[in-house]
């Protein structure tokens, strides 16, 4: 279980440096024409990236520097990694528009698609300038 816990930290930090370059591409998201990028002025690539075999999926973020995935299911309706942290309840009732909401949430780890609470409870908040993907290959 450690190994996948392993696996799955190492995916998100991948996803959050693609897409950290992503935000700084100046062309649409789709395949690329070509494996070489080119660098602008502030030293970011301008290189596009094909998300079409990736899935994305919700997270709330906590005071201790954790990431818990919402509902342990991808966008893609795949399920998300077994033992990965994740929220099985917020209170108030989790809502996406208002970005500046602390939720009380109550955190488990996922299991075959759902999120078993382990009784533990923090102060979680989403985050709107980061995306989370996880690359198909990965997950299956």
């Amino acid at each position: 279980m450690a190994f996948k816990a392993c696996i799955t930290v190492i995916a998100v930090a991948y996803a959050v440096q693609l897409f950290s370059g992503a935000e700084s591409s100046s062309g649409s998201l789709g395949s690329s024409s070509s494996d070489e990028g080119t660098e602008n002025s502030s030293g970011n690539s301008t290189e596009d990236y094909n998300y079409e075999s990736s899935c994305f999926y919700n997270v709330l973020k906590t005071a201790d520097n954790r990431t818990l995935s919402v509902n342990c299911t991808l966008d893609c309706g795949e399920h998300q990694n077994d033992s990965m942290p994740c929220v099985n309840v917020t209170y108030p009732p989790l809502n996406f528009s208002n970005p500046h909401l602390n939720y009380t949430c109550t955190v488990g780890e996922c299991k075959n698609g759902t999120c078993p609470s382990n009784g533990t409870n923090v102060t979680c908040w989403a985050e709107y300038d980061t995306l989370n993907v996880i690359s198909l290959p990965n997950t299956l």
